[in-house]
């Protein structure tokens, strides 16, 4: 049988886990090492939410640290864990397995419709041309969504599966990672 915790005692073991029980000096590293990962998210309403993620945990967070710990210090990196997050680069040996299998399928249910070929033709392009965003593919052809949440963008479906490869992003272009490694 396990130990009985009141709902204080649980309640102050949650909230130090998620280093939300006092404002802690750390670096951003310190605050994603501990997390574990930290959700790149779209959500936007003061400040993206993954910037409200570390700023609750370190008032004196600025944007530009986690800028600085992806391109300059190359202390986090870019990758799917559950969702796109940023990661410490320590762990990044972890993440290798799943990057390789997703860059070359089978993709998740989620990811249907993207082929090989679709990826082939990312990674050409970036290799001929450079970093590149989803919005710098202007010859896509739409394509049926498949559920409706779907992109109808095969070039966006296939950077999803680039996106996981052992290759991560090391920088990001306003508001998305260009689709370069």
């Amino acid at each position: 049988m396990g130990t009985a915790l009141t709902t204080g005692a649980a309640r102050r073991i949650w909230l130090r886990a998620q280093l939300l029980h006092e404002p802690f000096p750390w670096d951003t590293l310190a605050a994603v090492a501990h997390l574990g990962y930290v959700q790149i998210d779209t959500i936007n309403v003061i400040e993206r939410a993954h910037h409200h993620i570390l700023h609750s945990r370190m008032p004196a967070y600025q944007r530009a640290a986690l800028h600085r710990a992806q391109t300059a210090d190359k202390t986090v990196f870019e990758t799917w864990t559950h969702a796109l997050s940023y990661v410490p680069s320590a762990d990044y040996r972890y993440f290798l397995p799943a990057m390789r299998e997703r860059r070359t399928g089978p993709w998740p249910s989620w990811q249907t419709g993207i082929t090989p070929e679709d990826v082939r033709r990312v990674v050409k392009r970036v290799r001929d041309t450079g970093p590149l965003m989803i919005r710098d593919i202007k010859d896509d052809v739409l394509v049926e969504k498949d559920w409706a949440w779907a992109s109808r963008k095969p070039s966006k479906r296939a950077r999803r599966a680039w996106s996981a490869s052992p290759r991560p992003a090391t920088t990001r272009r306003g508001r998305r990672p260009p689709c370069a490694r």
